[in-house]
């Protein structure tokens, strides 16, 4: 596990494996793991597992774009840049998380609705008119939408369990 406070590095694979194996992190899932630890960060599981440190990881990708490029942003992108360039040669990909949403874009509500609504209108035209310069400001090729709170539902009751000190 990369980080007990990250929904990609803990809380989504915690979840899965709850359900695929039962138990928890504490009793490494019913022991179908030899041990589960926290290396501290996704590139650091990465690198945990290019050193055989563990035999297997998890961490975050786009997972849009090519494979072998490390996809358009993620863990597996920098590392590639930084200094393993045959990176995906060396990794195997065996378990894919539903759906994370990214962290949100949130303003202040005791802010006017016409600043806010401008500040919304700029995001968008920037990801519309300057994609080039929207991707590099949130770190890669991504796109907006509208989310709800609903859109989020899942991590925020993972994240209260976690915070009842519930790690399985």
């Amino acid at each position: 596990m990369a980080d007990p406070d990250s929904t990609s590095g803990f809380l989504m694979p915690n979840q899965a494996f709850k359900k695929m194996f039962g138990g928890s992190v504490d009793d490494k899932y019913n022991n179908t793991f030899s041990s589960v630890t926290f290396s501290g960060g996704h590139e650091q599981d990465i690198l945990g597992v290019l050193n055989n440190q563990f035999d297997g990881a998890v961490t975050w990708t786009s997972l849009v774009g090519d494979y072998n490029s490390g996809y358009t942003s993620g863990a597996f992108g920098r590392l590639i840049r930084m200094d393993h360039p045959d990176l995906m040669k060396q990794i195997r990909i065996i378990w894919q998380s539903p759906l994370i949403p990214n962290g949100p874009v949130l303003v202040s509500n005791k802010l006017p609705a016409d600043f806010k609504a401008k500040v919304v209108s700029a995001i968008k035209k920037l990801d519309k008119e300057d994609h080039a310069c929207f991707v590099k400001a949130v770190g890669g090729e991504q796109h907006i939408g509208q989310a709800t709170v609903a859109d989020y539902q899942n991590i925020i009751d993972m994240k209260r369990d976690l915070m009842k000190g519930s790690r399985g």
